[in-house]
């Protein structure tokens, strides 16, 4: 698939008692985690864009903007959506908002960045502990 701005994906998530904010450490209630949340809005910004490039090629989340507006209960299904705002070079920004029983949950902007997956796994190991 040629990817293109104004390109519009979605994503259907259960939340399950993983993404709690009270199992991830964010907060000390059985609610949809923010960085969950975060991780379904990259997961839909994400497997359009690298299922596109080819296994040589990857994205990678390089910035994240969004405001959770209003909890989530754990098995409540999410619907995310994102669209290419634009396309930089190998830069990809994108609008996202997510759903929950017909309500926004969240919206923001969320950036990919596309990099060569074995010169960005290689830049690892020069990294000092």
């Amino acid at each position: 698939m040629e990817i293109k701005e104004g390109m519009e994906f979605e994503k259907e998530f259960l939340t399950t008692k993983e993404h709690s904010a009270k199992n991830v450490g964010s907060g000390d209630v059985e609610v949809l985690s923010t960085p969950s949340l975060i991780s379904f809005i990259e997961n839909t910004a994400r497997e359009p864009l690298d299922s596109s490039f080819g296994n040589d090629m990857v994205t990678v989340g390089t910035l994240i903007n969004i405001r959770h507006l209003r909890a989530s209960k754990i098995g409540d299904s999410v619907i995310v959506k994102v669209k290419l705002l634009s396309m930089d070079g190998n830069r990809f920004t994108f609008w996202a908002e997510a759903f929950c029983n017909g309500k926004k949950i969240a919206s923001g902007i969320h950036e990919r960045t596309l990099v060569k997956r074995s010169e960005f796994l290689n830049s690892l190991k020069n990294v000092k502990e």
